[in-house]
C-alpha cells in the first residue's frame, strides 16, 4: 500500500492499468482513500498541480504501484547482493570512473554548451571520439618507442 506525506494509507484498490511502452509490458495498481483526503491538512500541496493549482472540493489522491517495476527491483536488489553482483559493480566503478575523471579532468569538460537531446547528444559523441583518438594516439606513441628500443 502507498502512504502520503501525511501518513495516510491508500487501501482502496480501484483498478489495474496495464500499457505496453517500448516494448516493456507496465501494470500500475491505483489506490485512493478519499475520507482521509478530505479533512488532510496537507491536501493542497498534495493534490496542486502546475497545470491545476486550484484544488477542488471533490478532488483526491490516486496513487499508483507499478507491480513489474517492483519485480525489476526486487530482481536487482537480488542480484547485486550477490557475490557475483558485488563483483561487479567492483568493475564496473573502477571502468567508468577512469574515462569520466579523464573527460572532465583533463579534457575540461565539465558541462554541454548545446541544448536539446540531438545537439547534447553530438556534442558527447565527439567528446568521446576526442578521447578514444587520445588513448590511440598515446597507444601509437608507445608501440613506436617499444619499436625504436627493439630496433638499437
Amino acid at each position: 500500500h502507498k502512504i502520503c506525506p501525511h501518513g495516510n494509507v491508500f487501501s482502496e484498490f480501484i483498478r489495474d492499468v496495464y500499457e505496453e511502452k517500448n516494448g516493456t509490458l507496465s501494470i500500475r495498481q491505483l489506490y485512493r482513500n478519499p475520507e482521509r483526503c478530505a479533512g488532510c491538512p496537507f491536501r493542497n500541496e498534495c493534490l496542486a498541480t502546475k497545470k491545476k493549482p486550484e484544488v477542488s472540493d471533490d478532488a483526491e489522491k490516486i496513487c499508483s504501484r507499478n507491480k513489474v517495476l517492483e519485480q525489476f527491483h526486487e530482481y536487482v536488489d537480488i542480484t547485486l547482493g550477490s557475490e557475483f553482483g558485488k563483483e561487479l559493480k567492483k568493475q564496473r566503478s573502477i571502468q567508468v570512473e577512469g574515462a569520466f575523471g579523464v573527460i572532465k579532468e583533463d579534457m575540461g569538460f565539465t558541462r554541454f554548451r548545446r541544448r536539446g537531446m540531438k545537439g547534447v547528444t553530438m556534442e558527447f559523441l565527439l567528446v568521446c571520439l576526442g578521447y578514444n583518438l587520445k588513448k590511440y594516439h598515446m597507444y601509437r606513441l608507445r608501440q613506436e618507442k617499444k619499436n625504436a628500443l627493439k630496433a638499437c
